[in-house]
């Protein structure tokens, strides 16, 4: 039995090695250009790594302050920040890269400012001593205002503000700092190769959860009625398999205190190929913890397409009634 299981381990581990060394393969390693020279943003201090696979751009970033420059000191409790987050505000030709605010709800993987759809990707929050280092992968639908080929991207990256805690040992509290500072700023260039983009409406007609012997939705939520759930649904695209969290790409509005959510939804959804597979999940929210699972379906874009609506039942759901519509490649030369 032990020898089983270690060999077992063996095949296991030497399929994912295979898969490495598949991904190595056929990943490409996009050229990257630092266009700034002064003393806070150059070569010297800026590295970006930019590599392609299956879509999805992993961005790299590390960098390294000089020495004798000063941060950012609280005025009043005297502590240094040590702590920023980069922001990278795409461009082509000239103009800030834009996305359709209908068409991407649930901005899982940029940062816009209010009332625009400019593109400006968040890295995380790090430390930038001794070597601040961020790394975020998106999916290339977010270029899809671009044509298929080669295109020039150029990248306005900075730093706008720094952050840090104080702790008072007397009354052992902890106040949160901020400090706003955009010295660190520069311009970086690179090219992509802008992939086929598809475009399909999805279309939700409500979901009615279960209530039988097997599973009640009465008393999910703590609550001084029935306590049912705050459902609302969410999908996530590209999507690899039901487990895969990667990529929120849109979340619903919610029914609250409900057993159905009656509410008409229609989701543009940018993808690869009309097979394209994504995920749905549907939650019940809870201010109080991690919202409730009630349940999941992965499968592709073409399995829904329909002129009715297609049933589909998993997990604690009744039914959820959803269809598809392929609108096709939107962006061919």
């Amino acid at each position: 039995m032990i020898k089983s299981a270690f060999i077992l381990a063996i095949c296991f581990s030497f399929v994912g090695c295979i898969n490495d060394w598949d991904k190595k393969l056929d990943e490409k390693t996009i050229d990257t250009e630092v266009l700034g020279k002064t003393n806070l943003f150059s070569t010297k201090t800026v590295r970006l790594k930019i590599t392609e696979y299956k879509n999805l751009l992993t961005i790299s970033l590390d960098y390294k302050l000089p020495k004798n420059i000063n941060l950012p000191v609280d005025s009043f409790y005297g502590d240094t920040l040590i702590e920023t987050r980069f922001f990278l505000k795409l461009y082509s030709k000239g103009k800030p890269l834009t996305i359709n605010n209908n068409v991407i709800g649930y901005k899982g993987f940029f940062y816009s400012p209010l009332d625009t759809n400019i593109v400006i990707i968040p890295f995380e929050k790090q430390n930038i001593i001794p070597v601040y280092h961020s790394e975020i992968s998106i999916p290339m639908y977010l270029f899809h205002n671009l044509k298929t080929g080669k295109q020039t991207i150029e990248g306005e990256l900075f730093v706008d503000k720094y952050y840090g805690t104080h702790y008072d040992k007397k009354t052992k509290e902890t106040t949160n700092l901020e400090i706003e500072n955009d010295e660190i700023k520069g311009k970086v260039k690179f090219k992509v190769d802008v992939p086929e983009i598809y475009l399909s409406k999805i279309y939700g007609n409500g979901i009615e959860l279960r209530n039988d012997a097997q599973f009640s939705p009465l008393g999910m939520d703590f609550s001084f009625r029935e306590g049912y759930p705050d459902i609302y649904w969410e999908i996530y695209s590209p999507a690899t398999s039901e487990s895969d969290f990667s990529f929120p790409y849109w979340r619903s509005a919610e029914a609250r205190n409900a057993i159905s959510y009656d509410l008409k939804d229609t989701v543009y959804l940018y993808h690869f190929s009309n097979d394209a597979q994504f995920k749905i999940g549907v939650y019940d929210r809870d201010d109080l913890s991690r919202d409730d699972f009630l349940g999941d379906w992965y499968g592709s874009v073409k399995a829904i397409v329909s002129d009715k609506y297609k049933i589909l039942q998993f997990d604690k759901l009744k039914w959820f009634q959803i269809k598809a519509e392929q609108l096709g490649c939107i962006n061919k030369k």
